[in-house]
Order: structure tokens, then C-alpha cells, then sequence
């Protein structure tokens, strides 16, 4: 019996011989059909997770440009309205969401249990990271309060995929991938060229006859007009020159940029060196200056007065004598037009708080005195309202005479302001370098302004170099005329501003003027020759005339000084 029974056990274990083996492929088998499916779907999800965050990424560094453009004087260029949150379901014209759509992501809005996209915008008020201009040290990207009043913009792109194996375990057939990406209109510090600010109009930047503005140094684009408009750049006459070879940090040549698409000019020269060009379109640069507060009313100035002899001769002035003005509020125009001492102006450093013009007329020089003023190295001249600088084309011609001997001469050399007296620091750390033309120069000649150098010995707002003796150049001069860019001028004002001369002249400084809203400051700029006519400094005005024949060379420093709004993606 015990044989017959284990004979049937060894018969049915080989009949069950295989089954075990059997059950192993097919849990095998269903693993490696869940893994492919789960491989499927993570590779999915991760493809929709790569495309998401491109189409975030491009719908938001697309808002922040229009966000810098809104702030640079454009209006809702982008259709949408900083701070106001929206999903782009129901504002599908707006560019980010435009740019959501380019990257294959038109929002449909979201629905539950299908394949359905939505793109959400938002503006956070504050982005960890991202420190305030006011820092120590100062960082190189930064925000400014209320500049612009909406600085940052988030969009979160959310995909709607449909699932496979994962929806066995959900319990559902879709699941969600998310893209954020955070940007900015922040603040980066950067070198500035010439600029042009206004952001619509033709003829922003304008020149006729036989203009020859030459620039040394700073950045590679030594000259921006930010206007969309086709015709914004009008050169008239074909013996002008716009030479740029000498321009850039490397001074092997820089770029003329305009924000339009607008074919060079034609007529006229443009040298642009090995490394520049015309360049359009160019994204527009914001307003340099906008975060430079303005000055406080100040008391009033005490009243100008001619001095003669040693009192004369103790502020820089030959014994004959000149008029001596001091920083202060002015309510009555500083008018400088007597052929006599009181046509040789000379200008205490300090800020001049000006409830009214400044005139240049015929048979006058406008200089710098030798005296300390208020340790600031310069003078600033700040227009208040309406008022502004206007210096004639025979302004800078004065000659004075003692006993029939000419002893000064506004447009000679024996009587330039010379390369120390230029400078801010003549040796040591934070050394001035000057431009090499104007070393070779030996000083400047005719009517000369130098702006400050540092704040004022007894503290205030710094208008002079925001790099101080950390700049590589060594501390150079900075604001020299600012107008009131708050104003509430006229369209087009009736008091622009303007510098001419009949010779030779040399402004050392910025050179501001910039109304925020209705952007309609025109500068007009003449000068003499090119060799002996100097601006040591920069030009940011809303509008640029060059105008007669104008010889100029404008020398521009080629590190980052101010900062500009510019479109950042930060997260």
C-alpha cells in the first residue's frame, strides 16, 4: 500500500512539474508590461514637463520685456496690465500669452477628466533673491521701490496629460504636469551710451549740414534711440559723420542702435571701426537716471557780485575781474551777456536750484571757479518747472582787456581750464583718467562746466561719480545739468534746452533732460571743432537735435555707472 501510494504522490508531482514556473513568467510578464507602462507614462510627463516650462519661460521673459517697454514710455504694449492678475483662457490676444501659444501651449482652460491646458499670470510683489538697489554692497541686479511700480510677473503653465498605467492607481485617466518661471523689469547696473528716450515719435534724433560727432570709449552701443518709429533717426545733408571707430570699452569700435526696424540713413559718413555696426531692431533702454532723486529746494543763492584784484584772482579769475556766483535757489535768470568782467562767469561748486534759466548771450565765458563751494568738486544746475539752459552761438567768445593788452581770452589756450583742475583726483587711489585726445588737448577752452565729483562735504544726494574711487577710469564727474522730469510742460514746451557756441567748448558731465510723461525734451547741441570741443560725460534727453555744423567729441565711460530696466529671468 505504501508503495502504490507514493507511487500516484511521485505521478502527481510530476503532473504538476512546470505550473510554478508558469505563474513566474506571467507575474513577469504583468511586471514588465506595468513597468513599460509607467515608462510611458513618466516619459510622457517628462516631455510635457520640458515643453511647459519652455512655454513658461518664453510667456514670461515676454512680459517683462513689455513691462520695461510700458515703463520706458510705451503704452500696454503687451495688452495687459501689470499687476493684474489673468488667465490666458480668457485673454488669449495678451503676448505672454501669445508666446505660451508660439511654444505649443494656447491655453484652452482646464477640464476635468480630459487633455486640457491653462496658463495663469500673476505679479508677486516680491521675489526672494532679489535685493533693493539700496544694498550694501550694491548688487548688480536689483529692484528700486515704485520703479517700475510692478517689477516682477510669475506664469504657471499647467498641462493636462492623459494617463495610462498611473490612472490604475489614481483612479483617473488624466494627470497634471506644472511649469512655473518667475522674471522682472529689475535693475541691472550697466554702462549707458548716448540715449535717446523718447518711445513713439519721428525724428527723435536729428542732425543737418556738417555734423562730425565722434565717440571715444564706453559701451559697444555708444548711441540708443529708443522709438519705434520707422523714421526716428533723420540725418539731413551729406557732408556729416556719425564715427564710431574709437568707440567700446576697446575703442575698436561700436554700435549706433535704434529700437525701430530702420535702415541706416543715407548720406553722410558712418565709421563704425572693426567691431560696430548699425543695429535695428535693439530693444530700448530705460531711463538711466529715473531712481536719481532730485534735489531739495535749497535756500536762496546770495547775489552775484563782480570781483576784481585779489579776490578775483582767488577764485580762478584774471585781475580785471569776472561775476562770482554761489550754489543757491536762483528766481531771476543767471544771464551772462556783458562784454566786460561781468561777462566772465564764474560758478562756486554746488548745486544751483534754478526757478529759472541760464543764459549764455554774445561776448560771454562761462567757468568753473577754484574755490571749494561746498566739496562736491563741481556744480550741478537743476531746472526747476519750466526753466532751463540755453547758450548762444556766440556765447564763449569774451576777450577782456587792461590798457589795450588783451589778458584773457575765453577760447585760448593761455586761459583753458586746466587738466588738473579737470580732474577730480589728480593722483593716488582713484586717480581721474582723462580722455587721451584731451590730454592732448592740455585742458578745455571756451565756455567750460565741470560737474561734481563726490557728494558735498556736509552729506546729501551724491551727483557725481556712483562709483566714486572704485571706478576704473578713477572718479570722474557726473550730473552737470538735470531738468525737472516731473514738469508740466507743454507739448511741444516752448523753453527747450540747447548749447551752442561759437568756438571751441568743454562740458564735463551728465547732461539730463527727460520729462516722464510727455517725453518732449529736445536738447539741441552745436559746437566747434572736433579737436578742441569736448563732452567728457553723457547725453539723455527725450530728443536729440545736432544742429549748424557741429564738430563734437563726446568721451564716454565704459563701466557700469546707473542702472537700466531690463527683462531678467530670475526663477
Amino acid at each position: 500500500m505504501t508503495k502504490k501510494t507514493n507511487r500516484f504522490r511521485k505521478s502527481g508531482r510530476r503532473r504538476e512539474n512546470g505550473q510554478a514556473a508558469l505563474f513566474l513568467m506571467l507575474g513577469l510578464g504583468l511586471f514588465l508590461l506595468g513597468a513599460m507602462g509607467f515608462a510611458v507614462d513618466m516619459a510622457n510627463l517628462w516631455m510635457h514637463r520640458q515643453s511647459s516650462q519652455n512655454a513658461a519661460d518664453a510667456a514670461c521673459t515676454a512680459a517683462a520685456m513689455d513691462m520695461v517697454n510700458d515703463a520706458n514710455g510705451a503704452t500696454n504694449s503687451g495688452g495687459f496690465a501689470a499687476g493684474t492678475a489673468f488667465n490666458c483662457s480668457s485673454s488669449s490676444t495678451f503676448a505672454p500669452c501669445q508666446y505660451a501659444g508660439f511654444n505649443g501651449y494656447t491655453a484652452t482652460g482646464l477640464t476635468a477628466g480630459a487633455p486640457s491646458t491653462e496658463v495663469a499670470v500673476s505679479f508677486p510683489s516680491s521675489v526672494p533673491g532679489v535685493q533693493d538697489c539700496s544694498a550694501t554692497p550694491t548688487p548688480s541686479v536689483c529692484t528700486s521701490a515704485g520703479f517700475p511700480a510692478n517689477a516682477f510677473v510669475r506664469v504657471a503653465v499647467t498641462d493636462r496629460i492623459q494617463s495610462f498605467f498611473v490612472g490604475l492607481f489614481s483612479g483617473g485617466t488624466t494627470m497634471d504636469v506644472g511649469a512655473t518661471a518667475t522674471c522682472g523689469a529689475v535693475l541691472s547696473d550697466s554702462p549707458i551710451p548716448i540715449l535717446v528716450l523718447n518711445p513713439s515719435a519721428s525724428g527723435t534724433f536729428t542732425a543737418s549740414g556738417a555734423y562730425n560727432l565722434q565717440i571715444v570709449g564706453g559701451p559697444q552701443r555708444s548711441i540708443q534711440v529708443d522709438s519705434s518709429d520707422s523714421g526716428a533717426v533723420n540725418f539731413n545733408g551729406n557732408s556729416g559723420t556719425i564715427d564710431l571707430h574709437l568707440g567700446g570699452k576697446d575703442q575698436s569700435g561700436s554700435d549706433f542702435a535704434v529700437t525701430a526696424a530702420q535702415s541706416q540713413p543715407s548720406g553722410g559718413t558712418y565709421l563704425y571701426g572693426s567691431t560696430g555696426g548699425w543695429r535695428d531692431p535693439r530693444p530700448a533702454i530705460s531711463d538711466p537716471f529715473a531712481t536719481l532723486p532730485a534735489p531739495s529746494q535749497p535756500a536762496a543763492a546770495p547775489t552775484p557780485i563782480v570781483v576784481t584784484g585779489t579776490s578775483a584772482t582767488a577764485i580762478g579769475c584774471p585781475a580785471v575781474g569776472c561775476a562770482h556766483y554761489q550754489p543757491g535757489r536762483y528766481t531771476s535768470d543767471i544771464n551772462i551777456s556783458t562784454n566786460g568782467p561781468a561777462g566772465l562767469a564764474v560758478f562756486d561748486p554746488g548745486i544751483y536750484y534754478m526757478d529759472a534759466d541760464l543764459k549764455g548771450g554774445s561776448h560771454s565765458c562761462l567757468r568753473p571757479s577754484t574755490a571749494a563751494g561746498d566739496g562736491s568738486g563741481g556744480t550741478m544746475f537743476y531746472f526747476h518747472g519750466k526753466h532751463t539752459v540755453s547758450v548762444g552761438s556766440t556765447s564763449g567768445t569774451l576777450t577782456l582787456t587792461s590798457g589795450g593788452v588783451t589778458v584773457f581770452d575765453c577760447q585760448s589756450t593761455a586761459n583753458k581750464v586746466t587738466l588738473g583742475q579737470t580732474k577730480c583726483i589728480q593722483s593716488g587711489t582713484g586717480a581721474t583718467v582723462l580722455p587721451p585726445n584731451l590730454v592732448t588737448a592740455g585742458g578745455l577752452i571756451g565756455n567750460v562746466l565741470l560737474g561734481p565729483c563726490q557728494a558735498p562735504s556736509a552729506g546729501g544726494t551724491n551727483y557725481g561719480d556712483p562709483l566714486g574711487t572704485n571706478d576704473p577710469l578713477g572718479e570722474q564727474r557726473g550730473m552737470l545739468f538735470f531738468q525737472d522730469r516731473s514738469a508740466n510742460l507743454a507739448s511741444p514746451p516752448t523753453n527747450q534746452p540747447s548749447w551752442s557756441g561759437g568756438g571751441a567748448f568743454g562740458l564735463a558731465g551728465m547732461m539730463y533732460f527727460h520729462n516722464t510723461t510727455l517725453f518732449t525734451d529736445q536738447f539741441s547741441l552745436g559746437g566747434g571743432s572736433a579737436t578742441t570741443t569736448f563732452v567728457v560725460g553723457d547725453i539723455v534727453t527725450d530728443k536729440l537735435d545736432l544742429h549748424g555744423t557741429p564738430g563734437i567729441e563726446m568721451d564716454l565711460n565704459p563701466n557700469a555707472l546707473y542702472y537700466v530696466l531690463k527683462a531678467s529671468l530670475l526663477q
